[in-house]
């Protein structure tokens, strides 16, 4: 249901011409950013860039799994999995998502990244501006070569991770994020991350380790600009629960009206998703649903994130509701319980 609502909405929001480069679907807004010339923001990329590689050197050995090198892997676009990791790391980075890009960072600060042509001409501005005060030290692109099947660039960067040392010992450790890893085997022949990978996967000298909890552990620490996101994101869950679910729940129970748990959680969603339904100026946009509100009502409850709004009318008793709004990619979760004519004991 959320795939659907998700897909829906950004088919309608492309057909009013509605939505900005950044807010449209991932492969038509990398399209969209290449044609108007768009470039990374440079400054925020490698201050992000290296609050990661910071931490990862400091830390290789425990929270990283004794990586020797991080390699972010960025398969095809999947609007059905929008909260997949290295997507979030994308948007982190590039403030885009860069399908079929590979960003390898080693130890010693070097950086680069395997993608198509034109993404490379995105991420060029960034290649002469790294900054002298940070651990990242370089910045290399290398673009997609259909000739070969990319045999050169996966050799460099297998050179590149080995240090020069190819009679390593002991195999290399090379971090990756471990659950994508393991479904990334039917990517297409011929793609960036299929060569790549491919190479790591029959590599005997090469062992892969899982470093998603280092990822979370940096990204935990929010700066400035995304504590703003979050705080708009809050105060937007806050209002649409105050100012949009609350007067439909009393207006059913002061009616006595029959409205299923599912047909509620649509009308406070289009909420969410228009929020100038209640009055609040917010471009649609930059906002969009978490997940499909969950209400719940009638003595049945689950407490699971997998819990869904069922298709029973919502009783009057003990009636729960959980929503959250994203805004700008950052996400907020409110969740709350209504006791309706509880009795006095319980209301002490």
């Amino acid at each position: 249901v959320r795939a659907l609502l998700a897909r829906k909405r950004r088919r309608t929001a492309r057909e009013k011409g509605a939505l900005p480069n950044e807010q449209i679907s991932p492969a038509d807004g990398l399209l969209a950013l290449i044609q108007t010339m768009a470039e990374v923001n440079v400054e925020k990329f490698y201050e992000r860039l290296n609050k990661i590689h910071a931490h990862f050197v400091r830390h290789s050995e425990s929270t990283w799994h004794g990586a020797e090198c991080l390699s972010i892997d960025k398969g095809a676009s999947d609007e059905d999995n929008q909260y997949l990791k290295s997507t979030i790391i994308h948007h982190y980075l590039f403030g885009y998502e860069l399908p079929d890009t590979v960003v390898l960072l080693t130890k010693d600060g070097q950086c680069v990244i395997l993608a198509a042509k034109k993404k490379c001409a995105f991420l060029k501005p960034a290649v002469d501006q790294v900054p002298s005060k940070g651990s990242v030290k370089s910045l290399k692109l290398l673009t997609k070569c259909k000739e070969d099947n990319n045999e050169a660039n996966i050799d460099t960067m297998v050179g590149i991770i080995q240090g020069g040392n190819a009679e390593n010992a002991e195999p290399l450790k090379v971090g990756v994020l471990l659950k994508e890893y393991k479904t990334n085997t039917s990517h297409k022949e011929g793609s960036n991350i299929a060569a790549w990978e491919g190479r790591i996967r029959n590599a005997g000298d090469i062992e892969v380790v899982d470093v998603a909890g280092g990822i979370s552990v940096v990204m935990a620490v929010k700066d400035q600009e995304e504590l703003d996101m979050l705080k708009k994101s809050s105060v937007l869950s806050n209002k649409v629960l105050k100012h949009g679910f609350v007067p439909k729940m009393e207006d059913i129970i002061d009616n006595s009206t029959a409205v299923t748990h599912e047909k509620l959680a649509t009308d406070v969603d289009a909420i969410i998703e228009d929020p100038s339904k209640i009055n609040l100026n917010v471009p649609t946009e930059n906002v969009e649903t978490c997940y499909f509100p969950i209400i719940q009502s009638g003595g049945t409850y689950d407490f699971r994130i997998s819990a869904t709004s069922n298709t029973d009318n919502v009783k009057f008793d003990v009636i729960t509701v959980a929503l959250g709004a994203r805004y700008q990619l950052y996400c907020s979760n409110i969740v709350r319980t209504f006791l309706v004519d509880a009795p006095k004991a319980v209301t002490k």
